[in-house]
Order: C-alpha cells, then structure tokens, then sequence
C-alpha cells in the first residue's frame, strides 16, 4: 500500500481524544459532515486519498489490538487505546521501530510528500517536522513501558503537535471563524486541553 502519512485525522484517532472524531464518516459518507478537527481548516487536505488509505490501516490496527468492540466515546478518552493504535499504524507503515520510536527520517520524508498537495502547507513543513521531532523527544525520549504504560506515546504526540501547528498556521480564506473554531485556535495557541471541544464543533456545522 506505501506508507501512509499517519497526520491523516481521522487522525482520529491521533488527533482522537484531543480533537478528532470519527474519521470514517468523512472519508466513506460523502452527505456526511466532515470531521470536526478538520472543519476549522477548509482546505480540502481531508479529502484526500491519504484518508482512505489510513482508515484500512487503522481499521486493522483497532482489530488486532482487540479494540473493535470498544465504544467511541470510551475509544476517544483512553490515551493508551490511542497511543497503542498510532504506535500499530506507525510501525505498519514502517515508520516507528520495534519500540514504537519513530523514524525521524522516514516519517520526515512521508510528511513532507504528503503536505506538497496543499501549497501553502509546503513552506511549512520542513520546519513544524522538526519541532515537533524536538517535542516528542523531549517529552517521550525517555519513555520506558510498563504496565500502566504499554505503547509508545511519540506517535500520537507527533501528529498532534504537527495537527496543532497546520491548525494555527491555516490561511485565513481557508479558516473557520465560527465561535468555536476561534475558540479551538486559542486553547491551541495556549496548549490548552481542546478534548471537550469536538463535540461541540461537530454539532454547530
């Protein structure tokens, strides 16, 4: 299938408990809605072939890890069930090794691939990819499994923190200055928790 940028949000379930929601819906159900975490940032990048691609993968990932009967709500609170899918999907692709640390420079050259569809994400890549590398290692370099703790974080926190940055970079005819997107953007830009908030964007659409 090639690798697959995992930034996808369905991201979902990256994204997932922090601003995503159900990935599947916007990719399989055209009259649907689209995801709330990608409806602050009009630019099409959720319609593309890459969000299809990760909902097979994820799919597999939430079935081997027994995670399929789990309730979304319930999937969505749980950091570990998140950090053990984007840790599966990572290492699927190639992208993380045996320890669920990411290959910087593979992930890198995916990321920068990827984002080249949408021109103004381009100039911005290279340099978010780095910080968010930097981020990661700081705060998951050390991280060690155990029983509360089984799967690596990095994944999860490395799409986040480059899902935060095209958020608040988003060109202002691509944005959403609905209420709740600006509210979105201000706990964004201040590291605020923004769990609560997916819900409420998706019912104001």
């Amino acid at each position: 299938m090639g690798k697959v940028l995992i930034l996808s949000v369905g991201l979902l379930v990256v994204v997932g408990a922090v601003a995503a929601g159900r990935f599947e819906r916007s990719v399989f159900a055209p009259r649907v809605r689209r995801d709330a975490s990608m409806r602050c940032c009009n630019d099409g990048f959720d319609q593309s072939e890459v969000h299809a691609k990760f909902a097979e993968i994820r799919a597999a990932c939430v079935g081997e890890l027994g995670l399929a009967e789990v309730p979304h709500e319930e999937m969505m609170k749980n950091h570990e069930h998140l950090h053990c899918i984007t840790e599966c999907i990572a290492k699927k692709e190639g992208l993380a090794d045996e320890t669920g640390a990411l290959v910087h420079e593979d992930l890198a050259k995916v990321v920068t691939e990827h984002m080249s569809t949408i021109e103004w994400k381009v100039p911005l890549a290279e340099g978010f990819v780095k910080q968010c590398f930097d981020e990661v290692e700081a705060t998951d370099g050390a991280f060690v499994p155990s029983d509360e703790a089984k799967c690596n974080p990095e994944g999860f926190d490395f799409v986040f923190c480059l899902w935060r940055q095209f958020t608040l970079s988003c060109p202002e005819e691509f944005r959403d200055d609905s209420d709740k997107c600006v509210e979105l953007r201000e706990k964004l830009a201040n590291k605020e928790d923004v769990s609560g908030l997916h819900d409420e964007i998706e019912a104001a659409e």
